[in-house]
């Protein structure tokens, strides 16, 4: 399943399916980050699509509507001081178990670790086009993340924010859609 950035800035754009159809949405405000899932309801045919607020994401966490209890996001011991370094950000899900956003061929990718590795989704930059076919950006969601697939667009939105875009030589470039 691929859901197509809007815009190439991760922490405000729409998400939607490879037909238009839009299925997230991420507003950033000074402060926080809001994550809006929008549903079709069947008993709400004259309404048209719903959207409900999934997550939000501050400074210090990331915090999971669908929970009581905020998830903490913590980064691997000693990565914080390596420079010049893709840092992998390693944090435990609402399930217990361990996940890890790494940086796989200049692409991130999502990685459950429950006995091995298990790639969950990988975000795809866009291209303007030049010496390949243009295309949007891209976060895929693989079979194995299918379930979980508003808990890798939450993460994906947070560590972009907090550890891919605060990078300096990280360029966003919203007109390269």
């Amino acid at each position: 399943m691929e859901l197509c950035l809007r815009h190439n800035d991760p922490t405000q754009t729409l998400l939607m399916t490879p037909d238009g159809i839009v299925m997230y949405q991420v507003n950033t405000a000074p402060g926080q980050t809001t994550i809006s899932r929008f549903e079709n309801h069947a008993q709400r045919l004259s309404t048209g699509r719903v959207s409900c607020v999934v997550a939000e994401v501050d400074s210090s966490r990331l915090r999971l509507l669908d929970n009581d209890i905020p998830i903490d996001i913590v980064m691997v011991s000693g990565a914080e001081n390596t420079e010049n370094v893709d840092r992998p950000w390693t944090f435990n899900g609402p399930d217990d178990k361990p996940y890890t956003w790494q940086i796989l061929f200049r692409s991130p990718v999502l990685f459950v670790s429950d006995n091995a590795p298990i790639p969950l989704a990988r975000y795809r930059q866009a291209k303007i086009g030049i010496i390949s076919r243009s295309r949007r950006a891209f976060l895929e969601i693989f079979p194995a993340g299918i379930n979980v697939i508003d808990f890798i667009v939450v993460t994906f939105v947070s560590y972009a924010k907090h550890h891919w875009l605060n990078e300096p030589h990280h360029e966003s470039n919203p007109s390269a859609i």
